[in-house]
């Protein structure tokens, strides 16, 4: 591809982003406005018991809402690969095709995290761009442990908290919402990912959102920034330099995927509602 296509195609990802970004903020702020209803009488539905007829109604509303906040954010991170690709001075041609054509979006993530981390690190051989008969633990003895490990790091983390995203996202294009049953032809019911389609919510899925972000990030700073040029200090990468900043944040997030402490989240949206009409009112 030229420069110029390679450009164009990266605006059309991009122009499907914007628009994915869109949809996902406003389904994400018709969920907040739930949690600021009041009935009749004046009261934050949400503050009602939970046998009450409008919370477990507006409840409803609010996991239908959830599950298509769900599929949207796994459409961002399925069109961020996508986008990587076309990044500027990151990848050649036969390296694009390659991760193009990996059917199962985390592969996507898996093979473009070693093949921008061998990129960053001269580790890609002459005759083979993609990478495949890399072995990047046995590099320790020329990378060092530290980086290894982090690229370790990193490969866990796409396993641990991409992989179940895109778990969720079959199950929701495939309309188990609430029940969930076992791939590949969803004939056998399974409480393990009804459990795990359940445990979605506004939290868990703004702190994915954010996740994939912050991946992005890195894998961009990891290709662009080669070992030989950009250093900060003549020896340290922009990876390297933010990578223990970068994992702060990740780690943050995953913190709140595990534990969403949703409720605390509706008291404090309920909360900053009633300062703000207290000082309208004053």
């Amino acid at each position: 591809m030229t420069t110029t296509e390679i450009e164009q195609y990266f605006q059309f990802h991009n122009s499907n982003i914007k628009l994915i970004k869109i949809g996902f903020d406003h389904t994400y702020n018709q969920i907040k406005a739930l949690y600021r209803k009041q009935n009749k009488a004046g009261d934050y539905i949400y503050g009602l018991s939970d046998i009450d007829p409008e919370k477990k109604s507006i409840r409803k509303t609010e996991k239908a809402l959830s599950r298509i906040l769900s599929g949207i954010q796994v459409s961002w991170a399925e069109e961020s690969i996508k986008r990587l690709l076309y990044e500027k001075n990151l990848l050649i041609d036969s390296q694009r095709t390659y991760l193009i054509t990996r059917t199962a979006l985390v592969e996507k993530w898996y093979s473009s995290l070693k093949i921008l981390f061998c990129i960053a690190y001269d580790l890609v051989p002459t005759n083979d761009p993609t990478c495949m008969t890399v072995n990047i633990e046995s590099e320790r003895h020329n990378l060092g442990d530290e980086l290894v490990d982090q690229y370790l790091e990193l490969k866990r983390l796409i396993t641990d908290f991409l992989t179940p995203n895109f778990t969720i996202r079959n199950k929701v294009q495939h309309g188990e919402w609430e029940f969930a049953f076992k791939p590949k032809f969803s004939e056998e019911y399974s409480q393990n990912l009804t459990d795990t389609v359940n445990h979605e919510n506004l939290v868990t899925t703004y702190s994915r959102f954010t996740l994939v972000n912050a991946f992005y990030q890195m894998l961009v700073d990891l290709g662009r920034f080669k070992s030989n040029s950009f250093a900060l200090d003549s020896i340290t990468t922009p990876f390297e330099y933010f990578y223990y900043r970068y994992m702060l944040k990740i780690k943050f997030e995953i913190n709140k995927i595990l534990n969403p402490q949703l409720d605390d989240f509706i008291e404090e949206i309920v909360k900053r509602n009633l300062r703000g009409h207290s000082y309208k009112q004053s």
